[in-house]
């Protein structure tokens, strides 16, 4: 949605985009760990209540991979 501006799930083109931070009105857009908190922007179809969330800093896809992804057993399920 964040690139098409179309849900994939209904096509519907109106969709609403929350972005995260206390600085943007909106603390819940937020992952933290740690002293670590990532942004996050979040697109949601008005129609049918499917979201997307986004990232929105690149450096902090390093943060987040080096807390959350798991190597040496790929039966688990993240």
């Amino acid at each position: 949605m964040k690139f098409s501006a179309c849900c994939p799930k209904c096509q519907n083109s109106d969709i609403a985009v929350i972005e995260g931070g206390a600085f943007k009105g909106n603390m819940y857009n937020i992952l933290t760990f740690g002293l670590t908190t990532v942004y996050l922007t979040r697109y949601v179809c008005t129609v049918c209540g499917f979201t997307e969330n986004y990232v929105d800093d690149a450096k902090d896809l390093q943060k987040i991979k080096e807390k959350f992804v798991r190597r040496g057993n790929s039966d688990e399920f993240v």
